[in-house]
C-alpha cells in the first residue's frame, strides 16, 4: 500500500491521470490513506451507524472527527486543483466541499439506481483551452476492500461527454456498460457527477462496505445545500475551512476576492 502522509505536500495530478479522467470521467487512486487514518475513519463510521450517542454532538457527521482529514488529503488536493479550480491564493483552495454522507452497507443492500448529476452550466463537465473543468465532482473514500462486481460504485465510462440522451434501456445497470473496480482499503474514487453511476448491491459477505462520499465544486458554483454545521467547520485548520466558504467570485465594493471563510462568508 502506498502511504501518503497528511503532512506532505499535495501530490500533483499526472498527465496520464488527466488523460484517463478526460477519457472515462473518473480515476481510482489505490491505497493512498495511512493505515492509522483508515482505522480511525472506520471506527468513526461504526460509531455514527451503531453508537451515535458515544460521540459528541459536533462529531456526529461524516466529515467530523478524524474524517475531516479526508477533505483536503494530499492524495486528492493536486487532482482537485486540476479538475475543479486552481487555488486563488496560498491560504485558500479553489474547490469547495459542499456535501458529504457516510456509506455503511451490508451484504444484500444496494444503493440508488443508475443516475447522473446536473449536466448544465458550470456544474457540467467541460474542457477549455486544455484545462479540465469537471464541475460537480464526487470523491469516494473506500475504507474497506472492494472487489470488482461485488459492490462499489460502477460508472458508465465516457458518459460525462455524451452528445445524446442516454436511452431508457441503458438507464438500468448492465455490467457491459458500467465499469466496476477493485481496490484495497484507503483508496479513493474521483468522478465527475456528469457520469452515469450506480449504487451496486454489496455482495461481499466477509465485510461491510464503509465509505465516505464527499461532493466538491468550484467556489463559483453550488448544487447541494451545505450539511455540515459551522461548529464543526470552526474546529478545522484555517485553510481547510475555506472549502466551506460562500459562493461568489469577487467583492468589488471592498476589493476582496473570495479566498477566506468567516461567519459572514459560509455556504448555505
Amino acid at each position: 500500500m502506498t502511504v501518503i502522509s497528511t503532512t506532505t505536500d499535495p501530490v500533483p495530478m499526472t498527465d496520464a491521470q488527466k488523460f484517463i479522467f478526460d477519457l472515462k470521467g473518473w480515476i481510482l487512486l489505490s491505497g493512498v490513506l495511512e493505515p492509522e487514518l483508515i482505522e480511525a475513519c472506520q471506527e468513526h463510521l461504526h460509531k455514527l451507524k451503531h453508537e451515535p450517542n458515544s460521540l459528541p454532538k459536533h462529531e456526529r457527521y461524516s466529515l467530523a472527527g478524524p474524517a475531516q482529514e479526508l477533505i483536503d488529503h494530499p492524495a486528492i488536493v493536486g487532482v482537485l486543483r486540476e479538475i475543479i479550480a486552481p487555488d486563488p491564493g496560498p491560504d485558500s483552495y479553489g474547490f469547495r466541499c459542499e456535501n458529504s454522507f457516510a456509506m455503511y452497507r451490508t451484504a444484500g443492500q444496494s444503493g440508488s439506481p443508475p443516475h447522473c448529476g446536473p449536466i448544465v452550466g458550470p456544474l457540467a463537465y467541460r474542457v477549455l483551452n486544455g484545462r479540465i473543468w469537471s464541475g460537480l465532482t464526487r470523491v469516494v473514500w473506500e475504507l474497506t476492500k472492494v472487489q470488482e462486481g461485488q459492490g462499489g460504485t460502477p460508472i458508465m465510462s465516457g458518459s460525462h461527454k455524451v452528445n445524446f440522451p442516454v436511452p431508457e434501456d441503458y438507464r438500468h445497470f448492465d455490467p457491459w456498460l458500467y465499469e466496476s473496480y477493485s481496490c484495497p482499503p484507503g483508496s479513493v474514487l474521483i468522478f465527475s457527477e456528469s457520469c452515469w453511476h450506480y449504487g451496486l448491491e454489496w455482495k461481499d459477505t466477509n465485510r461491510d462496505r464503509r465509505a465516505i462520499f464527499n461532493c466538491y465544486n468550484s467556489y463559483l458554483a453550488q448544487w447541494h445545500k451545505a450539511n455540515l454545521p459551522a461548529e464543526v467547520i470552526d474546529q478545522m485548520p484555517p485553510k481547510r475551512r475555506t472549502a466551506f466558504r460562500g459562493v461568489w467570485g469577487h467583492n468589488f465594493h471592498q476589493g476582496q476576492p473570495n479566498d477566506y471563510y468567516s461567519q459572514d462568508n459560509q455556504a448555505l
